[in-house]
């Protein structure tokens, strides 16, 4: 269990991490405190953590590029 939880951790690590510019110390600083200081408790707050704040910033992308595309569909039937 705690090698599948390492694995969507990482998987996660890598793709959030170019999406939203985190920096790669960063996830290399997580990614060592998890595997050497975290209990099982600590590996889950982590992980749910960095999969929450990945969400928020995914949705925020989402809905920035819907506004975009409004504001440019507006242009259009005001031109």
């Amino acid at each position: 269990m705690k090698s599948i939880k390492t694995l969507i951790f990482l998987f996660c690590l890598l793709f959030t991490s170019h999406a939203f510019v985190k920096s790669n110390e960063y996830y290399q600083k997580t990614l060592v405190h998890i595997l050497t200081e975290c209990n099982s408790k600590c590996q889950k707050q982590v992980f749910e953590q960095e999969v929450q704040v990945a969400m928020f910033h995914l949705l925020d992308a989402i809905l920035n590029q819907l506004r975009f595309e409004l504001s440019q569909k507006q242009k259009e039937l005001y031109d």
